[in-house]
């Protein structure tokens, strides 16, 4: 039985070290190929707020000598096709015909770029545009001083190695507690995403109390 498996092993180092024929995949732009419903299916977002938030990105371009390099966009449609459906590496990358190791490599450069842009995107209103929020949320609806819409969400999470009780909610899996704010338009003024599953709703709302009163008793607080 130990000879047969030796004979195995022997036969599979055989057949890595045989060089495989590189392999060039048709990597066509979705954004060409399919309608603008089709592509809000799978990206969830138009064709033009795609390119706008590629232009916002810093140069995504690899100096490489080898051939056929993956495209910005490409990087950015994966990452987005990721977040729009949140299936596995593999079929991710089977979809825009790349690797998975690339596709893993595109996410994770891709939503840490994104997240670099959170200050210039993410603010939430103080004088002129708080007023303005004001007027614009009393006439859609009447309610005056109204600032934003606030809610949370539970954010499912693999269990982490440290403190996994805390990260524990009360639907019974591992989850961030993650609370936004959002004007009459529905863009996002706040995001806070740093509290374990396990934190209740009120104390997500008396530190956020807190930061308002902090932004409006001082007119330089960031």
């Amino acid at each position: 039985m130990a000879a047969h498996r030796r004979i195995y092993r022997r036969l599979l180092l055989q057949n890595e070290q045989q060089r495989r024929p590189r392999l060039f995949r048709d990597r066509s732009n979705p954004l060409e190929v399919f309608e603008e419903d089709e592509i809000f299916d799978r990206y969830r977002f138009r064709p033009q707020t795609i390119y706008y938030i590629l232009s916002l990105l810093p140069n995504l371009r690899h100096p490489t000598k080898r051939n056929n390099p993956l495209p910005p966009l490409l990087q950015l449609l994966v990452c987005l096709r990721y977040l729009s459906t949140g299936t596995i590496h593999l079929l991710i990358g089977d979809s825009l015909n790349i690797s998975r190791s690339t596709a893993g490599t595109c996410i994770r450069d891709i939503s840490a770029h994104v997240s670099n842009l959170r200050r210039r995107s993410i603010r939430f209103p103080k004088v002129n545009d708080a007023a303005r929020t004001k007027r614009a949320f009393s006439t859609i609806a009447g309610f005056p001083n109204i600032l934003g819409c606030i809610d949370g969400t539970q954010i499912r999470m693999k269990h982490p190695k440290q403190n996994e009780v805390d990260y524990m909610n009360r639907k019974g899996y591992h989850s961030l507690n993650v609370q936004m704010c959002c004007d009459e338009t529905f863009k996002l003024t706040s995001c806070v995403a740093s509290w374990p599953g396990s934190v209740h709703d009120s104390r997500h709302t008396h530190q956020f109390f807190s930061y308002l009163l902090d932004i409006y008793s001082n007119p330089h607080f960031e």
